[in-house]
């Protein structure tokens, strides 16, 4: 089984487009009818690839690109939609501690309860259950990640793919941008408005919503995988008016934490 140090994995093809311009690739091919490319950056091999919208396809194509390769480890990378009351803005990057499952459970005339009221765990490993939460701070301490990406304003360089004040909220006017340690929460649905939004912020106090997290992170779980999320906020969780959202911020900002990052670890900081 061929070797891939690091295997990132964005849900549409636009979520993983500021990499190839920053690698050599050395292979491009397809997995389950999707395409990949492995590239070499420094002393890794990297595996890249978009899943497809959505937990079925991020947890398939995970899971068979985990059955092909021995990854090192997995990073899900890409935008997410903020809570009001989070703290983070347009243009943040949330580095998840946990992925929360928001669809497990029992659906009841009083609204959701939690996937442990069924008393059945999504996975039991060593002995642990897990029922809608799958913690990383296991995967964050060992590539001391908060100590090479501390919480608070990130000022990315040109190698990074921009000067500071090149993007930030909706209306480009913030300078910079912040990086903050939390949970997010995964979901079928994304919310389709601000009450919707507030009233999932209230009842998990997640930081922001993506529709693939919980489940990469579940696979990789099952495989003894390592796996980390980064997500850039593009918008504002329930706000559906997409000239109030920033995909291509979100995505940059993503990539450049992603980017210093790599470049910190393989210069052993």
């Amino acid at each position: 089984m061929e070797r891939i140090d690091l295997v990132i994995l964005g849900a549409t093809p636009g979520e993983i487009a500021p990499f190839p311009v920053l690698f050599k690739r050395s292979i491009s091919a397809e997995i389950a009818g999707n395409p990949f490319s492995i590239y070499n950056y420094r002393d890794l091999k990297l595996l890249i690839m978009a899943t497809g919208l959505g937990k079925v396809n991020a947890a398939a194509i995970s899971a068979a690109v985990l059955s092909r390769f021995r990854a090192g480890e997995v990073w899900n990378v890409g935008c997410a939609g903020a809570y009001l009351g989070s703290g983070l803005e347009i243009g943040d990057v949330l580095i998840s501690e946990s992925c929360i499952c928001a669809d497990e459970g029992i659906l009841g005339k009083d609204g959701p309860m939690p996937a442990g009221s069924l008393e059945i765990p999504l996975v039991v490993k060593n002995g642990q259950p897990f029922y809608d939460c799958f913690p990383l701070g296991e995967a964050l301490s060992r590539r001391r990640v908060p100590v090479l990406l501390p919480a608070g304003a990130f000022d990315a360089g040109p190698s990074e793919g921009f000067q500071r004040g090149d993007a930030g909220g909706a209306a480009g006017t913030r300078s910079g941008f912040g990086i903050q340690y939390g949970p997010s929460l995964t979901v079928g649905m994304a919310s389709g408005d601000i009450q919707t939004a507030d009233a999932r912020f209230r009842r998990f106090r997640a930081l922001a919503e993506n529709m693939e997290g919980s489940a990469i992170a579940q696979t990789c779980l099952l495989l003894d995988v390592p796996f980390l999320e980064l997500r850039g906020i593009s918008n504002i969780a329930g706000v559906r008016d997409k000239t109030q959202w920033d995909l291509g911020a979100a995505i940059r900002h993503c990539a450049a934490v992603v980017m210093r990052l790599l470049d910190k670890q393989a210069e052993g900081d």
